[in-house]
């Protein structure tokens, strides 16, 4: 899997560093598969780093649910977005590198690597929604077409509990989300076709109570293509209406400015023109001349 995995660059890396030294290693957890016993002394320590990664990845994702979406404050997230990306990336490195002692000693499952793809692959999105910035949609996308490629899975539905088959099912939801925003409407068919067996499995196997609500993820999706089909721009066809903004309408503002459109405008309301006010946009409508319109 390539990525640039990148955003580590908009922080300052050696407060990182810092931040990353002062969780005790103390802190870890020792996971109750792990036989240490049979770990010789470099193998403990690959474990013990790859346990003290992943659960600060952990912290550190679910503090991004705190952050403030708006206001002063929320000029915050974009440290600790880099502060989080570090850790990610770290990680999963880190896991690369040491692929088969962790696998052989940690007992790390492929699900667990789809997990940390599908968390980078959040990051990336919701860095999108914060930045408008494409790229990291791009990027966002990358994780989850790898995740799907490789089958990280794949065997969700193989387990006693529905939690990891849940976790499948939320990955498919992200990943079409993703694709209608990068205008992949070929692929959301693919996705949906596979997310609806993936639904079905699921029901069939757990009898979950929230298969209701599963099915109706699944036709929002449905009625949100067929209606993002009646809609067509006939680039031929479009008319510009320039006249809409220009000069003459525009009111002047400032704070000591009258609103005033053109001198007719002030003649006409003379009595009006005297009171002083800030243009504020308290209402829209939206007019098209279909005769279905979405």
């Amino acid at each position: 899997m390539s990525s640039k995995l990148e955003i580590n660059r908009l922080g300052d890396n050696n407060k990182i560093n810092n931040s990353l030294r002062s969780y005790s290693t103390a802190n870890v957890i020792n996971h109750s598969d792990v036989d240490w016993s049979q770990l010789d002394e470099k193998e403990k320590k690959i474990v013990n780093e790859f346990i003290y990664l992943l659960d600060k990845s952990r912290q550190l994702f679910n503090g991004l649910r705190e952050l403030p979406q708006y206001g002063h404050k929320s000029s915050q997230w974009n440290a600790y977005f880099a502060r989080t990306f570090d850790v990610y990336t770290k990680l999963w490195k880190y896991q690369q590198q040491n692929r088969q002692v962790l696998e052989q000693k940690y007992n790390l499952k492929r699900w667990q690597i789809g997990e940390i793809a599908s968390k980078i692959g959040q990051l990336y999105y919701h860095y999108y929604l914060r930045t408008s910035e494409s790229n990291y949609l791009k990027e966002a996308y990358s994780f989850y077409q790898a995740i799907q490629s490789r089958a990280y899975y794949s065997k969700a539905n193989k387990e006693e509990k529905p939690d990891l088959m849940v976790k499948k099912l939320r990955f498919y939801a992200r990943f079409i989300v993703v694709c209608l925003l990068l205008k992949k409407t070929k692929q959301v068919k693919g996705l949906i076709r596979e997310l609806g067996r993936q639904i079905d499995d699921y029901v069939k196997i757990y009898d979950p109570e929230d298969q209701i609500e599963w099915q109706m993820v699944k036709n929002e999706i449905n009625d949100f293509l067929e209606a993002d089909s009646l809609v067509h721009i006939d680039n031929d066809n479009l008319i510009s209406y320039s006249n809409r903004l220009v000069p003459s309408h525009v009111p002047l503002i400032g704070p000591n400015t009258m609103m005033s459109y053109t001198e007719q405008f002030r003649t006409q309301h003379l009595k009006q023109s005297t009171v002083s006010s800030n243009l504020v946009l308290t209402e829209i409508i939206i007019v098209g001349n279909c005769h279905n319109q979405v």
